[in-house]
């Protein structure tokens, strides 16, 4: 399972979310497998990116994670850059734009310019970097906005690491750093399907970046230090992600203009969760665990102004609820059993 962890030192209040119990929503699990898929980003329509887990057909002991866009169960696996050697798409716009990174082997005692590249693919013009913000060396893009205009991620530099956007201008990406961003500590920088909100860990606490009616971005703290890793935004500004506890456990949290920043309680016998995703209609997804070396999940949820539910109506493989849509279209991590046996599924590749 792919795991987006960054390891921060401090506490939160004990406020926690508390409803009264209400009827399990309906929502529909979207993926090309049943198995071996991890699903990275959705739009409105359905389609998501990810990568789908494959067996070297030469190594049996080497599982390849191949990065793929799917519409329903056709699956199209996306191709390289010239120049590089592996895609890892974040995102995907309602009209099918997908957005992710690029890389290429590094030196580890200097780093290249371009070894890695925020890129953008479709199936009209295939796979293109979009470059990064002068004086930077590589780019990581994380998201894009419904209508495929604006994508988020952040960009390296000599002693740097800045949030950043990227805005169509043409056929070309115009990219730009977002004010007070200089020291940013996460590896994932969402953004809101309108475009106007993004969020990351700036200086060690979460912000949150708004923009205006005139084109201009403000920051805000949005927590103390440790108390978020931001992992979604939503059109209103709601933020969702996980707070890393020295013990090594992690904990949902959610932060809201109107209730601030807070926990979501986890079921009985679960230690470990994350908040992953959320929609605008304020429904958050994301995964549950129990203790170390435990029988108890990894197990997906979902939690709609009521207690914190697991999705086990699509059966024990759905391990993480990673990503949902506004018409409650959920993708996420199914993995496979240690008991069952890989496929050979033929691919598909993507230009």
């Amino acid at each position: 399972m792919l795991r987006f962890i960054v390891l921060l030192s401090a506490a939160l209040g004990s406020t926690v979310l508390a409803a009264a119990a209400q009827p399990a929503k309906n929502y529909q699990l979207v993926t090309p497998k049943d198995i071996d898929i991890v699903a990275t980003g959705i739009n409105e329509r359905g389609d998501i990116v990810g990568f789908e887990a494959i067996e070297d057909w030469k190594n049996p002991d080497v599982i390849e994670e191949v990065p793929f866009y799917a519409r329903g169960k056709d699956i199209a696996h996306l191709p390289l850059l010239e120049g590089y050697t592996a895609t890892s798409p974040a995102g995907v716009s309602d009209d099918g734009l997908v957005v992710g990174y690029v890389s290429k082997p590094n030196s580890p005692l200097r780093r290249r310019t371009g070894s890695n590249q925020a890129f953008v693919w479709d199936v009209r013009a295939g796979i293109r970097g979009i470059g990064m913000p002068e004086g930077d060396l590589t780019s990581f893009a994380s998201g894009i906005s419904r209508d495929g205009l604006r994508i988020s991620g952040y960009a390296v530099g000599p002693n740097r690491k800045r949030a950043c956007i990227w805005e169509r201008d043409g056929e070309a990406w115009k990219a730009t750093v977002l004010p007070e961003s200089a020291q940013l500590r996460s590896t994932h920088v969402p953004i809101s399907g309108d475009g106007r909100f993004i969020a990351a860990v700036e200086a060690d606490s979460p912000c949150l970046w708004t923009r205006d009616a005139s084109g201009r971005w403000t920051r805000e703290v949005i927590g103390n230090v440790g108390s978020m890793v931001p992992r979604a935004v939503n059109d209103a500004g709601t933020v969702v992600g996980t707070r890393y506890t020295p013990d090594g456990l992690s904990h949902a949290v959610v932060w809201s203009k109107s209730r601030g920043l807070r926990p979501l309680a986890k079921p009985q016998g679960y230690v470990k969760s994350e908040a992953l995703a959320v929609n605008n209609r304020d429904v958050i997804v994301g995964t549950v665990d129990g203790p170390a070396g435990g029988k108890l999940g990894p197990n997906a949820f979902v939690y709609d102004k009521g207690p914190l539910r697991i999705l086990d109506e699509w059966g024990p493989n759905f391990a993480s609820a990673t990503v949902i849509n506004d018409r409650g279209q959920i993708g996420g991590v199914l993995e496979r059993k240690e008991d069952e046996e890989p496929a050979h599924p033929p691919r598909k590749k993507a230009q």
